[in-house]
């Protein structure tokens, strides 16, 4: 009868994953579509019903119970009650479950941005679009650090689930703000963590992770990124500002700007819906053809044949 009810419980669990994801296995790894721009859902496994994969969505995944380990794009790490990962699309990842374990999924894909940035104008949005859709940085091991932070997102968390699945005035308003709250709070700790992981002094790590966050916020604007202005803003030399770069990340000026401008767009490319041309003006080359030809020249193929061949994958 216990060997029944537990092929039971195993069949239902994977039931409940299969209803939010669609299968598409190729070249040896499953990859997980999902039709939503946003899907909140919990459920409880006793062993782990899927390979290694990846997806075409973000996920947020919170450990209510249970214990095991969580292997990231090849890297284990044991995770226990309270933990909180962060995957992107281009992660690849799989649970290997010791003690029953209670999940949280939050998936969600570029477009809940999109439409959260449409309902609520505030500057602070985009900035968070920019942290966590495209340079989240992902790392094998629990994102919330601080007790607080955690506490406060498990129980948005709980708010949110409760919403998802109501059908009451005002749900998908509310459902927005919830979600928006916890990305704040994801933010926050990702910013914290890249921080933290500087090899300089604490004041050099606050100043270094100030410069290179304004330098992505701003990367769109030409005229806030020059030595100059650089200099102005955080109180050094306009000589010394490309010298201060590369001592503390290897790369000048003019190498971390082009780089950045690089990564964003391979970024938008695999995981946005914008056109190339959109793509080009938000990461503040001139044009489209400027664009593909510094593509080209740095990644081997012009934006359009690498999003294809991502897309092919």
């Amino acid at each position: 009868m216990f060997f029944f009810i537990s092929k039971l419980v195993r069949a239902l669990s994977l039931y409940v994953v299969k209803k939010h994801c669609i299968f598409v296995k190729k070249n040896s790894m499953k990859r997980l579509f999902s039709k939503y721009a946003l899907n909140v859902f919990e459920f409880t496994l006793e062993t782990w019903p899927h390979d290694s994969h990846t997806h075409n969505f973000y996920e947020l995944i919170l450990i209510k119970e249970g214990s095991g380990k969580h292997i990231l794009n090849n890297v284990s790490f044991d995770y226990s009650v309270g933990h909180v990962f962060l995957l992107t699309p281009e992660d690849w990842h799989e649970f290997v479950i010791e003690a029953p374990t209670t999940f949280i999924y939050i998936k969600f894909t570029e477009q809940i941005f999109l439409e959260k940035q449409n309902f609520d104008k505030q500057t602070i949005w985009k900035e968070m679009v920019e942290t966590i859709l495209y340079k989240p940085n992902t790392i094998p091991e629990c994102i919330i650090k601080d007790k607080e932070d955690k506490k406060a997102l498990f129980q948005l968390t709980g708010m949110l689930l409760k919403e998802y699945v109501s059908n009451h005035f005002y749900t998908r308003a509310l459902v927005l703000e919830l979600f928006g709250a916890i990305m704040l709070i994801v933010a926050r700790n990702l910013e914290k963590k890249n921080t933290s992981n500087s090899k300089v002094n604490q004041l050099e790590k606050e100043k270094i992770s100030k410069v290179l966050s304004y330098i992505r916020k701003n990367i769109q604007n030409k005229d806030l990124l020059t030595q100059q202005h650089l200099a102005e803003m955080f109180l050094l030399s306009p000589n010394y500002v490309s010298t201060y770069l590369k001592k503390h990340t290897g790369q000048g000026l003019k190498s971390m700007i082009l780089e950045t401008r690089l990564m964003i767009a391979e970024r938008m490319i695999k995981q946005s819906t914008f056109t190339i041309v959109q793509i080009a003006d938000k990461v503040g080359f001139n044009d489209a053809s400027h664009m593909n030809k510094t593509f080209k020249k740095y990644r081997g193929k012009n934006p359009t044949a690498y999003r294809k061949e991502f897309n092919s994958k």
